[in-house]
């Protein structure tokens, strides 16, 4: 979309942290893939994003969050509108109850730093989430974990901002469901309160150690990606079953290969579009489809033009 010299005056006028025009999603992704966004905004607090969403809602500028970009396909084209980052929202703010330990977190605080801290303080219920990538924001709204565990498990209550206002909502009404959460519309997740155990320093960190290792054997760190494809289906089979079952591991369209290493992953090899993910994305579907009759489901965020 085109913004006119006077709309981008008046939001630089709104806006007081970082604001960039044409920003290139490439630079804002893990698999290094994407078009530039319109605008690209890093709002310092609650209230300088409260102007950057009233100013968007206000002038009809369609908006986006972005964390840090780790399960997130942008397309070619790029993002139109508003792309907000909540990289600035990075506090962790431990409480002063003691039972139950809790701390309020930021939702741009990374994952593994957040888990880290969790260690120095011998606080127990983040490791399932050991290894995996992303923003506790991201995490919250993809209800990221693994099979003995998720976000869910720690959250108490969760706050975040409309175009007017700021909204706690407590865990007993909060729906998280496998790899989703269930919010109105529009809403931005700023924070959560988080709920954590106590216990040995030692055997924490040695938790996390081997849950962070097992995922490097497996996971092919060493090129750009996005993580899992696909969700597992259900019943016994996982979606890297399935695909393997194909044959498909090493299979590339341009720049774009199905890893070696773990056959739910897509990697790029240096010169991979988003055409060549979403062309192999649809090609691994069909094969498992016609192979096991299973129409596997994408967990990433494929978004833009």
């Amino acid at each position: 979309m085109a913004l006119t010299l006077i709309l981008q005056q008046e939001l630089q006028k709104a806006i007081r942290g970082n604001l960039r025009f044409n920003e290139p999603m490439r630079e804002h992704t893990t698999i290094k893939i994407g078009g530039p966004a319109d605008i690209w905004v890093e709002p310092l607090d609650i209230e300088d994003l409260l102007s950057a969403v009233r100013w968007a809602d206000d002038n009809d500028v369609p908006r986006s969050v972005f964390g840090n970009g780790s399960n997130t396909l942008v397309r070619d084209e790029g993002k139109r509108g508003m792309v907000i980052s909540l990289k600035n929202f990075s506090h962790v703010i431990l409480s002063e109850a003691k039972d139950p330990v809790s701390a309020v977190v930021g939702a741009g605080v990374n994952l593994q730093q957040l888990l880290s801290w969790t260690v120095e303080h011998s606080f127990t219920g983040l490791e399932p989430l050991a290894g995996i990538p992303g923003t506790l924001g991201g995490a919250l709204i993809m209800n990221a974990g693994v099979k003995d565990g998720t976000i869910a498990d720690a959250v108490k209550s969760i706050k975040y901002v409309t175009k007017n206002r700021k909204v706690t909502v407590e865990k007993e009404d909060l729906e998280f469901s496998y790899r989703k959460l269930k919010l109105p519309k529009g809403v931005i997740v700023v924070e959560a309160e988080l709920v954590f155990g106590s216990g040995d320093k030692a055997e924490i960190e040695t938790k996390i150690q081997k849950r962070r290792k097992e995922r490097g054997e497996i996971q092919p760190i060493l090129w750009p990606n996005m993580g899992s494809i696909f969700k597992n289906p259900g019943g016994a089979s996982k979606a890297w079953e399935l695909i393997d079952e194909c044959g498909l591991r090493g299979v590339r369209v341009g720049g774009a290969r199905v890893s070696n290493e773990h056959a739910n992953w897509i990697v790029n090899e240096g010169r991979a579009t988003a055409k060549d993910v979403e062309v192999l994305i649809k090609l691994i579907k069909e094969k498992v489809k016609d192979k096991s009759g299973v129409l596997l489901e994408t967990e990433i965020i494929i978004t833009g033009e």
